[in-house]
């Protein structure tokens, strides 16, 4: 008998097509992070927890990633963002309130789950405290950001757009049942739910509790 042994790293374009289907199938990867495996840093008015890097050795101190989703704890009722040039944001508003203020662009009141873009060279100040999901990006990635909150026993269907590469899904309460190409998972309040090359792919979503779930599309 003769075995065939094939690179899954050769650029043929048709070995390609044939190893990976065009539903990636093959290509689909998913993964689970829980609050255990998340880093926490304190900074002077609260504290922040970094959920997910890449690339996987990037560091936020060195601004060598391309992106980066966080959470934070606003503790005092003033804040200065750190300026982050070349960076791109997206913040979400968990609990609480603030005002967040641009200046030389615009002031916006943020309410729980509303949420802001805005560039990291701009000067930016916040007046409130809070809990925020922060998402930042570099390059020329794009990104949609938003939440879903269901009652208990009612089932949601999430359909990502087709050009959807990667997308992220955290639990901010509940404990929520996913279907997935006909696997199930349970994703716990505070897990973060990596789904890397899975566009084109419908998601079930079902909890016998009530729940939220942030969901970070990427582009």
């Amino acid at each position: 008998m003769a075995f065939v042994f094939l690179s899954l790293h050769q650029s043929n374009n048709s070995l390609i097509n044939y190893l990976y289907p065009p539903n990636n199938l093959y290509l689909l990867k998913i993964t689970i992070h829980s609050p255990k495996q998340f880093n926490t840093s304190q900074w002077s008015g609260g504290s922040t927890t970094q959920l997910y890097i890449f690339p996987a050795n990037a560091t936020y101190a060195e601004r060598n990633f391309e992106l980066r989703i966080s959470t934070a704890k606003v503790a005092v009722e003033e804040s200065t963002f750190t300026a982050l040039p070349g960076i791109d944001r997206k913040l979400m508003i968990l609990e609480g309130a603030i005002t967040i203020t641009h200046k030389g662009q615009y002031s916006t009141k943020l309410k729980p789950f509303e949420v802001a873009e805005f560039s990291g060279d701009w000067k930016t100040t916040a007046v409130g405290t809070c809990t925020d999901f922060n998402v930042m990006t570099t390059g020329k990635q794009q990104s949609k950001l938003y939440h879903i909150a269901m009652d208990a026993g009612s089932d949601y269907t999430l359909r990502p757009k087709e050009k959807c590469k990667n997308l992220f899904l955290y639990a901010t309460s509940g404990s929520i049942q996913i279907q997935l190409r006909n696997e199930n998972y349970i994703l716990e309040t505070g897990n973060l739910m990596v789904i890397e090359d899975g566009s084109g792919s419908s998601i079930t979503i079902y909890s016998a509790n009530d729940f939220g779930l942030v969901v970070l599309e990427m582009y």
